[in-house]
């Protein structure tokens, strides 16, 4: 009986001091044997989830819970329910960690309406330790909204330009030359209606496409602008030339702005009337290059990046693509700021610093960065001779995940190995992109809408019912409807954010000259 007391007493103490010793590693241990107790981190892309990406997401919360103790499941925001959406998942109150952030994506807005964690120096280095040594001091800054930092800027800024993509197959099939420009296009746009009785030439949704065919137009034949406060989510009426680099405002309803948006928009107009631009895009959801790749348009809108995957379903259909860059009369695109892609930490994320530690590896370590960017190796893609190659026998996987498709953008893209095969139109293409690039002098500014986020509202508003049908090609008389579209805009506080606008551009301005 004594000897069962001590032997007892000798377990319990060995207990006691595994519990203490070993918690770490049962703590990291905790998902492999069904505990359940391993936090899930919530995570939003933007896009629609790739077919292979249940393969992947299986192998990285493998090496996630090895690594960090920690699972992640991933949301998708579809481009055409990106504007209701995108503010409803930080403001729902559901479980949300992190999303994905950019200049483009409403990142100021949601940073100045407090959706956003604030992300300090000190907190990146202790959780992300590898981002940290990766970035350069200039994204930082470039992330400032209010002097906070609100978002984990990319680390390596894409080399992209907007494109269209047209069927090259088609063009020559109706004897039309070589066309380099948008404005050159109708031939082809009539060709396609004409010929071609399951396609429309060009098929809109109703978020990233809806006025891209009017913005292509009007950057090509100038002025070529950008909205400087709500870049391209949202409208505010104030603009700059990129290729101006005094960073001059531009109202949208003064000269020489004015004449060019109506002139463009009856050009738009023109092609809608025709039967060249669908519709039905105010309720249609599929973005121009989604159904390009299923052969009912002969149009795609994206950029260099996003435009791979579609060239490689074109080439498995036999179709051949021209590439157009959509650019400003002198040749021009802004270079992608870091702030052009990035990752914010939720308000309400109770797993702040997992989310952080499971982001570093994500976004900068090889073997991470490799899986979320190409999929599995041997399945959707391998390696040969230090170049991803996907052979004629991974056809098929290639479309499961394809390389820039599974919405993670924010990865260091210097780790991965360049892809192999690409064709000698999109080589031509990606070889030439540096020339096309220069620098933007706003890639800084953050826009602080405190102080006149009412009136933002109201003018995006009253841009969405009587500017965007304009823009698209569906308004009767575009002269008349501009002129009631400027009464709106105006009446919803234009003015204030005008002058808003040039104090804080001034500013900058004068910050960057010291």
């Amino acid at each position: 009986m004594k000897y069962g007391r001590q032997r007892f007493l000798l377990l319990g103490l060995a207990l006691i001091l595994c519990l203490t010793s070993c918690s770490r590693t049962d703590r990291d241990s905790q998902a492999k044997v069904g505990s359940g107790k391993v936090p899930t981190l919530v995570g939003y892309l933007i896009g629609t989830p790739p077919d292979g990406l249940p393969d992947v997401m299986e192998e990285l919360n493998r090496k996630l819970v090895q690594d960090v103790g920690a699972r992640l499941e991933l949301k998708y925001i579809q481009w055409g329910d990106m504007a209701a959406r995108y503010p409803l998942a930080l403001s729902s109150g559901e479980n949300v960690d992190f999303i994905f952030a950019a200049n483009w994506a409403y990142y100021s807005q949601e940073a100045t309406k407090g959706s956003f964690r604030e992300i300090t120096p000190d907190m990146v280095r202790a959780y992300m330790p590898k981002h940290y040594a990766a970035t350069n001091e200039k994204a930082w800054k470039e992330a400032e909204v209010g002097g906070k930092v609100f978002m984990i800027p990319t680390s390596t800024p894409d080399f992209k330009v907007p494109v269209t993509l047209i069927r090259a197959d088609l063009r020559k099939k109706y004897g039309l030359p070589e066309i380099r420009s948008i404005a050159a296009l109708e031939p082809y746009l009539a060709a396609v209606k004409a010929n071609e009785p399951d396609m429309i030439p060009i098929q809109v949704d109703k978020q990233y496409d809806f006025i891209k065919t009017h913005a292509n137009l009007q950057w090509e034949l100038g002025p070529p602008t950008v909205d400087v406060i709500m870049t391209t989510n949202g409208f505010s009426g104030v603009f700059t030339d990129w290729d101006d680099p005094s960073g001059k405002l531009l109202s949208l309803f003064d000269e020489p702005l004015r004449s060019s948006y109506i002139q463009v928009a009856k050009t738009v107009k023109s092609w809608y009337d025709k039967g060249y631009i669908n519709h039905d895009a105010f309720a249609n959801k599929i973005r121009s290059k989604d159904s390009f790749e299923q052969g009912r348009s002969a149009v795609a809108y994206g950029n260099s990046n996003d435009i791979q995957s579609t060239i490689a379903k074109a080439e498995q259909k036999g179709w051949e693509v021209d590439i157009l860059p959509n650019l400003s009369p002198k040749g021009t695109y802004m270079m992608d700021p870091y702030i052009n892609n990035g990752v914010a930490i939720a308000i309400d994320s109770k797993n702040t610093e997992l989310a952080m530690r499971a982001l570093d590896l994500i976004m900068e370590d090889p073997a991470y960065n490799r899986l979320v960017y190409y999929g599995i190796e041997g399945k959707h893609y391998v390696l040969q001779d230090g170049k991803a190659s996907f052979p004629n026998g991974q056809a098929a996987e290639r479309g499961e995940y394809a390389p820039d498709a599974s919405g993670f953008w924010f990865t260091n893209k210097n780790q991965l190995p360049p892809i192999a095969g690409w064709n000698e139109e999109y080589a031509r293409h990606k070889e030439a992109i540096p020339g096309m690039l220069i620098p933007f002098t706003y890639s800084a500014f953050n826009f602080d809408a405190l102080s006149v986020q009412g009136e933002l509202d109201r003018i995006n508003e009253a841009a969405i019912q009587y500017l965007n049908p304009i823009l698209s090609g569906m308004t009767k008389d575009v002269d008349q409807a501009f002129v009631q579209a400027e009464k709106e805009i105006r009446a919803a506080g234009f003015e204030k954010v005008l002058e808003e606008a040039r104090r804080q551009t001034l500013s900058y301005l004068r910050q960057i000259r010291q």
